[in-house]
């Protein structure tokens, strides 16, 4: 089942290789990791679509997606499993923090 949500870091806001790019591709950016989220495999005809731009507009943007190193030729976000790893399992914390801490729990030490 696909995520509702994908981790965005702060460093988006300082990489260079997002910042240097116009706005409009920052966008395109985001838009192609909400796709990510949605679906496991990118499909090259539906990508036009999914970006919200034109057949051209999407080849443009695929081709400098490549060489900043964002995707492969094949619509693939590179390093998305190693940052959008699945581990915000709360219950599991939760339940150890309270067998852990539950003695203290009127809020006394």
């Amino acid at each position: 089942m696909a995520n509702p949500w994908f981790r965005m870091y702060t460093e988006f806001s300082d990489d260079p290789k997002v910042q240097m790019m116009p706005e409009n591709f920052q966008r395109r950016l985001v838009m192609l990791f909400c796709a990510r989220c949605k679906f496991q495999k990118l499909v090259e005809s539906e990508m036009p679509f999914l970006l919200r731009l034109s057949p051209e507009e999407t080849a443009e943007t695929k081709s400098v997606f490549v060489e900043k190193g964002f995707i492969d030729d094949d619509w693939n976000v590179l390093h998305w499993d190693k940052r959008q790893f699945i581990s915000d399992n709360s219950a599991s914390r939760t339940r150890a923090y309270r067998q852990n801490d539950g003695r203290h729990s009127d809020g006394g030490m």
